[in-house]
């Protein structure tokens, strides 16, 4: 039970730090390697379909390998290499640090780098963007990011974890499997970044990707959602500047108002608990991207004010979901 807090609070206070031995940058070189090899034999579906396969199949094997090695050197080990594995895949102190490094960056009016620093945050063509849309860029990424980079991530870690657990005394091999749940997972999201995109070169090759990292994030953004609804309530008992009820007015509405069937999920209650406007019109290396607007018409534009409140429902909804997802193993080993 002490994994997943563990992985959470060394992520928070260390997750800005970057390093080129990182596990998500080896696993990245893995599927880059894999992805040029596949696509020079073609670039349809069922190459798609077998990079997937593939990279999937080479990242479990290193960190399989890994796995046996540390737990024949030490169980605590075996176990601090699990945490280790787990604080790289999470996001919340790294969004918090690149958030409030943009956030200083705007309120110092030092525009031009605050566009530099949002391209490593938000992916999208920054250098022609105002104030409020990298205040909107900033707050979709953390609303996003508060999914894939942590929610699903503690989903997939407890999951693997619980069914490793149907065996009594069998710790060490349900942890393993909760990491390898979790590498899954991960390896898919990496891949959908990598090929995932509605373009001329990856429009077959990468929609096996995209559709399965949809697939994988369906029901984990949804409970991340409902825990970020909660999170909202919480700030809007103690400051007026959150609003649950427009919060669930937005979410119940704009939900569906995102390319993807997941992103909406939490983008929508960010626009509704702080009133303001997300979606609209993104570039994507020089190709312009129309998205369906989230927010009432009595919705205002993002503020720079905005990506602190945001950080704040993130900060939130990341505890609430440790606490579910640490007590949900016990909780099943009971039933």
């Amino acid at each position: 039970m002490i994994i997943l807090p563990a992985a959470f609070l060394l992520e928070f206070y260390i997750g800005s730090i970057r390093y080129k031995l990182h596990p998500l940058n080896i696993m990245g070189k893995i599927a880059f390697f894999l992805e040029k090899v596949f696509y020079s034999i073609s670039d349809g579906f069922f190459s798609g379909l077998l990079f997937n396969l593939a990279t999937i199949f080479s990242i479990i094997v290193v960190f399989a390998v890994i796995d046996i090695i540390t737990l024949r050197i030490s169980i605590f080990l075996f176990y601090s290499f699990s945490v280790y594995i787990l604080l790289s895949f999470l996001s919340t102190g790294g969004l918090k640090y690149e958030g409030i490094k943009i956030y200083r960056f705007l309120k110092a009016n030092d525009i031009e780098s605050a566009r530099k620093d949002l391209i490593s945050l938000a992916g999208r063509d920054s250098r022609n963007l105002n104030l409020s849309e990298i205040s909107r860029a900033v707050i979709e990424s953390v609303a996003e990011n508060t999914g894939d980079g942590t929610g699903s991530v503690f989903f997939y870690f407890t999951i693997g974890l619980i069914f490793g657990l149907s065996e009594p005394f069998q710790m060490p091999f349900a942890v393993a499997l909760g990491t390898a749940f979790a590498v899954i997972y991960k390896s898919v999201n990496l891949m959908d970044s990598l090929v995932g995109y509605r373009n001329k070169k990856y429009e077959k090759f990468g929609s096996f990707s995209a559709r399965l990292d949809d697939a994988l994030n369906y029901i984990p953004f949804r409970i991340t959602a409902f825990f970020m609804l909660l999170s909202t309530l919480i700030c809007s008992s103690c400051n007026i500047r959150y609003n649950i009820k427009e919060a669930l007015k937005s979410w119940f509405k704009f939900r569906k108002n995102h390319p993807s069937p997941n992103g909406g999920q939490l983008e929508s209650v960010i626009a509704g608990a702080l009133q303001i406007k997300l979606g609209g019109i993104n570039h994507y290396g020089g190709v312009e991207s129309k998205r369906p607007v989230m927010g009432f018409e009595n919705y205002g534009a993002a503020s720079k004010d905005n990506i602190i409140d945001t950080i704040h429902i993130m900060e939130l909804t990341s505890v609430l979901l440790v606490i579910f997802y640490t007590l949900l193993p016990a909780v099943a080993i009971f039933i």
